[in-house]
């Protein structure tokens, strides 16, 4: 498995999140996890803290985030992965809470699938309303 850190630093403010996954081939519909697209899934069920060690429940939006950024890539995945399913199984992140923002885990999650899957990374940029402490990520689209 491969950590990713997905890390931003601007005037003002800053992000960092580590991910690590790993990608599953199977022939069957996976048992686990939730479809983003037709062939790829989600899994976020067994989550660790990379950084302290416990294990992680993400909430609601937390797993929505992390299918926000899948699927952005999912097109790509499939157009690659000969394999009928891939469950991508996140397994740890690296949170420290001064530079997290749930909403990373959408690029983060992108951009291990990048790296993991050889792919040309798909421009995310992160802008923050200081007024309210609000981040916008703007995939270009």
């Amino acid at each position: 498995m491969e950590t990713y850190r997905y890390k931003v630093q601007k005037g003002g403010f800053g992000l960092f999140l580590g991910i690590e996954a790993e990608a599953i081939r199977l022939t069957n519909p996976p048992t686990i996890g939730v479809p983003v697209s037709s062939r790829v899934w989600l899994d976020a069920s067994e989550v660790t803290n990379a950084v302290y060690g416990n294990r992680l429940a993400l909430n609601e939006r937390e797993v929505a985030w992390l299918r926000v950024g899948l699927g952005k890539v999912s097109g790509d995945i499939e157009r690659i992965e000969t394999s009928p399913y891939i469950l991508i199984s996140v397994r740890a992140l690296e949170i420290f809470e001064v530079d997290y923002a749930e909403a990373a885990l959408a690029p983060a999650i992108a951009g291990w699938v990048a790296e993991k899957f050889a792919l040309t990374r798909r421009p995310c940029n992160v802008s923050r309303d200081s007024t309210i402490g609000q981040f916008t990520f703007d995939w270009n689209e």
